[in-house]
């Protein structure tokens, strides 16, 4: 009777799930993801906790195809909040160094396989292809069960996001309540920050912010109650 309970509980307990390990790079390029590509060419793409994709390197593995903010005074590829954001050239840049001539087909690919996947780059590409259908996988990301690296990455692709729907405000709203962790939130801040024009629109969400007694609800609530820069 004990054994079949047992078993039972094995089958049929999804907390029981085998934890998420990192392919290797073996198992990665058994993943195609078209267009040339496969699993491991994720392992190209360098990723900063703060900015996203810093570098993608060449298919040889050691030259550099994308420095993001090579042109700026620092000389580019740094990992900090203010380099976080994607501009328009910048995701040209990124595609023409992965090869990437169909940026849809290749979300959809990622979005489908991402269990087999590096998850970290993957999530950092997502965001930065920023197809239609990423906004609910990335919120399906914020979930407890998701690795905490690739949590941030997933709230950073949503800060960085040209727009921004109702569920995507719900979703870092109870992520806010639930992970009181400042290291494991600090990018919320950045979505309010960078989509602060239309989140000053809803009136209520001020007292819905501090309602989630986070560490950084009092920075993003004086966002809310002044207007953007």
């Amino acid at each position: 009777m004990k054994r079949s309970l047992i078993l039972l509980l094995l089958v049929s307990c999804p907390l029981l799930a085998a934890p998420y390990r990192k392919p290797s790079l073996q198992q990665a390029r058994a993943v195609s993801l078209g267009q040339g590509l496969n699993g491991a060419d994720l392992e190209r793409i360098k990723v900063g906790n703060q900015a996203g994709i810093l570098k993608v390197l060449g298919k040889d593995g050691r030259s550099v195809a994308f420095l993001k903010g090579a042109d700026t005074w620092n000389g580019g590829g740094i990992d900090g909040r203010e380099w976080a954001p994607v501009k328009p050239e910048e995701r040209e840049a990124i595609l023409r160094a992965l090869g990437v001539k169909d940026p849809i087909e290749l979300s959809y690919q990622l979005t489908l396989k991402y269990e087999k996947l590096s998850r970290v780059p993957a999530v950092a590409l997502i965001g930065v292809l920023q197809e239609p259908h990423s906004h609910e996988f990335l919120r399906k990301r914020l979930q407890p069960s998701e690795d905490n690296v690739a949590r941030r990455q997933a709230v950073l692709a949503l800060a960085i996001s040209p727009k921004i729907e109702p569920d995507d405000v719900a979703a870092i709203l109870n992520l806010l309540k639930r992970d009181h962790n400042a290291w494991n939130t600090f990018g919320v801040v950045q979505f309010f920050e960078l989509h602060q024009a239309e989140l000053l629109k809803d009136p209520t969400l001020k007292a819905r912010v501090q309602a989630t007694n986070s560490p950084h609800a009092q920075q993003i609530t004086s966002l809310l109650q002044s207007p953007p820069p």
